[in-house]
């Protein structure tokens, strides 16, 4: 009896065993059970195709500060900061025009400056002296003329001796030659004098390079000094940017290049601040850039409250006058590769043997409108594409559609 309950346990264990091994291979033979998705229909909208160009926002004008003259920087121009105390000008500050931002130590321009003032004072004195004496001169031909009037008119009724009426014509030609000299002397010392002013005015001008104003009003974006650093004449200590008006720079190829005019008012997006501002055509480039084969077009801003910091980034979108039809797709259902590129894909919907199974197909987007985007390459209106779960897809992956 023992042994016929073992046998008849073996048989029901063997029974078991090929029932579990059949379901296995069923559940093999069926595959991975189907991912529940929704789909939609590929639809198309009348849009009006737009192209966007890209920029950066640059100042209306940048001006670069330098010493004209050597020397050591006394001191820096001075602002109130954020604790209200006094420091010396840094990046990030706004400057009116006429600033000094810097000056040099003046005692060795203001010696020279002094030492130019001196001889300038000694060749006017000098130049006095030698104005006197031409005066003098001058009285002693009037005289010299008189006498050689009279000698004249005595020599001709011979009432006066020869030798007389010589003195009296070397005396004359002595004056003469006097009044010559003294001429001669004031001419060179005129021209000492001139020199001299033009060294007092180079000295001037020294002494008044010594500070360096901002021309423009603007903001410091660059700073290379600091209080006590010794320059040389040339060296770069500021650069300035007047952000009043601003401008964005951007190029376009020569099929495009119809759509813009000078003048013509542009609205330009600020994607950091969320806004789109009016701007205006205030350059377009005569000739392609020979690398880019673009052609550079500039828009003005104005930028009264000086939101728009230089650097920042700005797009224009131009659209076209004339409708048409084109396809479009959810955002929810585009895939980007994992390398980060531009590069799209969809899900849609393939079947086979009665089931359904999920297939990526690249795409090319275009504009995004609302909560859908453009397709400008890879789908045809009225395919089946997949809207969610996408991420829990692969190619091939079998699907069911619910509503």
């Amino acid at each position: 009896m023992r042994i016929s309950a073992g046998i008849w346990t073996l048989v029901a264990l063997l029974v078991l065993a090929r029932c579990s091994s059949t379901s296995s291979k069923k559940e093999q033979a069926s595959g991975p059970e189907p991912v529940p998705v929704k789909a939609e229909t590929v639809a198309t909208q009348e849009v009006r195709p737009a192209w966007r160009y890209s920029g950066e926002i640059r100042p209306d004008t940048e001006v670069q500060l330098a010493f004209k003259e050597p020397g050591y920087i006394a001191a820096l121009y001075q602002v109130r900061g954020a604790d209200r105390r006094l420091r010396d000008v840094q990046v990030g500050d706004d400057i009116p025009a006429g600033t000094v931002l810097a000056h040099l130590r003046r005692s060795d321009y203001e010696a020279a400056f002094n030492t130019a003032v001196g001889q300038e004072q000694a060749m006017q004195g000098t130049l006095k002296a030698s104005q006197a004496e031409l005066d003098q001169a001058r009285a002693d031909q009037i005289k010299a003329d008189q006498d050689f009037q009279r000698a004249q008119a005595l020599y001709a009724v011979k009432a006066m001796t020869r030798p007389d009426y010589d003195a009296a014509v070397a005396r004359h030609d002595a004056t003469i030659a006097s009044v010559q000299a003294a001429i001669r002397q004031i001419e060179a010392r005129q021209g000492q004098l001139g020199a001299a002013q033009g060294q007092m005015n180079s000295a001037r001008i020294g002494l008044t390079d010594t500070n360096l104003i901002a021309p423009i009003p603007g903001a410091i974006v660059a700073k290379n000094v600091e209080r006590g650093s010794l320059v040389a004449a040339g060296t770069l200590a500021f650069t300035l940017d007047d952000t009043r008006v601003v401008k964005v720079a951007f190029g376009v190829p020569d099929s495009m290049l119809a759509h813009f005019k000078m003048g013509m008012p542009l609205p330009v997006q600020i994607e950091a601040l969320g806004r789109t501002l009016p701007g205006r055509i205030t350059e377009i480039a005569a000739s392609a850039n020979r690398e880019s084969r673009v052609f550079n077009i500039e828009v003005t801003l104005p930028n009264r409250d000086r939101c728009l910091k230089v650097g920042m980034i700005a797009s224009i979108r131009i659209e076209q006058a004339n409708a048409q039809s084109v396809p479009v797709v959810p955002l929810t259902a585009l895939i980007t590769s994992e390398s980060g590129s531009n590069n799209y894909s969809v899900f849609t919907i393939q079947e086979h043997d009665g089931k359904q199974f999920a297939q990526l197909k690249s795409v090319r987007i275009g504009e995004a409108i609302d909560r859908s985007v453009v397709i400008n390459e890879g789908l045809l209106p009225g395919e089946q594409i997949i809207v969610n779960r996408t991420n829990q897809l692969t190619d091939g992956n079998p699907i069911r559609v619910v509503e």
